[in-house]
């Protein structure tokens, strides 16, 4: 069905269409031209008979001259060509023909007479040159030329949008080192380079956006690492505890800036891994409360080798883990795995908004102060792995699950 919508296929099936009618145009011209010619010649024949009639009294010598003046050839009643055809008068079956109707052979173009009457036993060839269709044949050949040119003319202008669409596609995949300009002054060249000058644009942008949060990071953390280290030196209390966590926080958003940052502009470094060490990994990334054993419920019926890159693989994973933490009602939460994909299920209310508001960035809502960048991050990795991420709720559980199966192993 794509193949039907390309326009290839289109001008492809217009140009054979097209070269159709026009072969059976042609077509028809010769059929009609060639009905045409035996009709002129049947005119001859009534011609020569008429001759005949009135030569049937005068001497052999005047008969072959009144012929030649007709452009009429006696031969031998026995020249005709063995591959002669008989023409056949349209609507006059050959029982039907009067007595004395000259019968009519075509071969090869030269068209032979055979009088039919009692004294005239002879065979006559004609002589007068046949209607030239040479022109015709000539426009024929200069529409054909015409229209293959064009076809490959077309065909031509629109293959760059086939490099076009690869380079957009790579686009799509997040690759910005790509150059669509061209040199040509058609249209499709013209939409080829306004992509590029967005796509220039779009680089600086990026750039720019670059520079702007790893400065903002930077600068963020010098003032938090010294109020960390003079929270360090105070004596604990009821305040010195709510900075703590306050410091804490400013921390994890700034890390998670960081991960962002680190999806825009790295690409995967994938190799495979088990599934169970990326459990392991995002586990441990976490800062539990509890012993493990009371947060998670590990239950893995498959334990299947990912390419994926580990770094954010496992940071993906954490996050998820970490909101199912934060927005549960009850302990453990339930780690599922099967052939298909890694489920993730907490208890709790139903989310008061679609899944996908939330997968937004600083995206808000819960009670809890909504999901933040976690899942926002988790999204984007599973996605960039060309895997799903999908969310479902029954029976009281939020239920995110990571479905691999087609770019498992």
């Amino acid at each position: 069905m794509a193949r039907r919508s390309s326009i290839f296929f289109k001008l492809n099936l217009l140009f054979a269409l097209t070269l159709l009618i026009l072969v059976l145009l042609f077509g028809l011209f010769r059929v009609t031209a060639s009905h045409m010619q035996d009709r002129r010649e049947m005119l001859r024949g009534m011609e020569l008979e008429r001759l005949l009639h009135h030569t049937r009294d005068t001497g052999s010598t005047e008969r072959t001259a009144a012929l030649a003046d007709a452009q009429f050839t006696p031969l031998a009643p026995d020249a005709l060509p063995a591959g002669a055809r008989e023409l056949t008068p349209p609507h006059m079956p050959k029982n039907e023909r009067p007595k004395g109707f000259v019968r009519i052979y075509v071969d090869g173009g030269t068209y032979y007479f055979r009088p039919r009457l009692p004294r005239d036993r002879l065979l006559v060839r004609d002589d007068r040159p046949a209607e030239s269709f040479a022109g015709m044949h000539l426009i024929f050949a200069l529409l054909l030329a015409g229209l293959v040119t064009l076809f490959v003319l077309l065909r031509r202008s629109l293959l760059p949008l086939r490099d076009l669409h690869a380079q957009i596609r790579r686009f799509a995949r997040g690759e910005l080192d790509i150059d669509t300009s061209s040199p040509r002054r058609d249209e499709i060249a013209a939409i080829a380079n306004e992509f590029n000058d967005a796509l220039e644009q779009l680089r600086r942008l990026h750039a720019s956006r670059q520079l702007f949060l790893r400065n903002v990071m930077h600068e963020l953390k010098t003032p938090l690492t010294k109020g960390k280290l003079a929270l360090a030196m105070m004596d604990e209390g009821e305040q010195t505890a709510y900075l703590d966590r306050l410091f804490t926080r400013m921390d994890e958003l700034i890390n998670r800036m960081a991960e962002i940052e680190k999806l825009e502009s790295a690409r995967l470094q994938r190799h495979p891994v088990a599934l169970d060490a990326l459990l392991e990994a995002a586990i441990g990334h976490l800062y539990l409360e509890q012993p493990r054993e009371t947060v998670f419920r590990v239950t893995l019926a498959d334990n299947p080798q990912l390419n994926v890159d580990e770094t954010l693989f496992v940071s993906a994973l954490s996050n998820l883990l970490d909101n199912a933490v934060k927005y549960a009602d009850a302990l453990p939460v339930a780690i599922t795995a099967d052939a298909d994909g890694l489920c993730i299920a907490n208890t709790g209310a139903p989310l008061e908004h679609a899944v996908d508001a939330y997968l937004q960035p600083f995206a808000s809502g819960h009670r809890a102060g909504g999901f933040g960048l976690g899942l926002s991050i988790a999204d984007t990795v599973v996605r960039a792995h060309g895997f799903a991420l999908t969310y479902a709720y029954a029976g009281g559980r939020h239920r995110f699950c990571i479905r691999y199966d087609t770019a498992a192993g």
